[in-house]
């Protein structure tokens, strides 16, 4: 009996993250969700860190901390549970008609939409070009990183802003250099972005 309820409860939570996610009663502020990135040129990942997935959550929370309360961001993993529901692929994210669904799956007035233009490492002084942990050359990293982002109006169903943002960073650990430039980058983004997203439908 005591299983049954485990799972019953189990299920009540899968369900409650799969449901159209909607704003508190009487809210007016416009809604963001971010989408997952994707990146045309296959990128990495390093020591289980994948840059799309890190670039989307990254800047999801940097969105609410620049938003001052002129909008919500509806929160990552809640986003990413729509999306498993509506078996996202990075295809999606130039069909305006899924980027349409996956808005209103997520309860969002708009949608976030990006990219990782490029995601360069290089060894400053030189030396060997395997950037995993242990790998050959050692030294100090140094990584860029280039956003591509988009704003989706999903009442409209047409992208209304696009930016390009810059991030960099120089470390010994790839994945934690990895992160600074895409930190760095989504910093950018969400200062530039909160003004438009805050003017989105709904606004007051």
């Amino acid at each position: 009996m005591q299983r049954a309820r485990l799972l019953g409860l189990c299920g009540a939570a899968l369900a409650a993250l799969l449901l159209p996610w909607r704003p508190a009663a009487g809210a007016v502020d416009p809604t963001v969700a971010v989408a997952l990135f994707y990146a045309p040129a296959p990128v990495n990942t390093y020591s289980g860190l994948v840059p799309e997935e890190y670039a989307s959550a990254d800047l999801s929370a940097r969105l609410a901390a620049a938003s001052s309360g002129r909008f919500a961001v509806v929160a990552r993993d809640r986003v990413r549970a729509q999306e498993a529901g509506l078996r996202w692929r990075d295809s999606d994210a130039l069909r305006f008609a899924r980027l349409t669904a996956l808005a209103h799956a997520a309860g969002a007035d708009s949608l976030v939409v990006g990219w990782i233009e490029s995601l360069v490492l290089d060894r400053l002084g030189g030396g060997g070009t395997n950037f995993d942990i242990g790998g050959e050359g050692g030294g100090v990293l140094s990584v860029a990183a280039v956003l591509v982002v988009q704003i989706f109006d999903a009442s409209q169903e047409r992208i209304v802003h696009q930016g390009k943002f810059a991030g960099h960073a120089v470390g010994a650990v790839p994945a934690i250099v990895i992160q600074g430039a895409l930190d760095d980058a989504a910093q950018r983004a969400a200062v530039a972005l909160a003004g438009s997203l805050a003017a989105a439908p709904g606004a007051p």
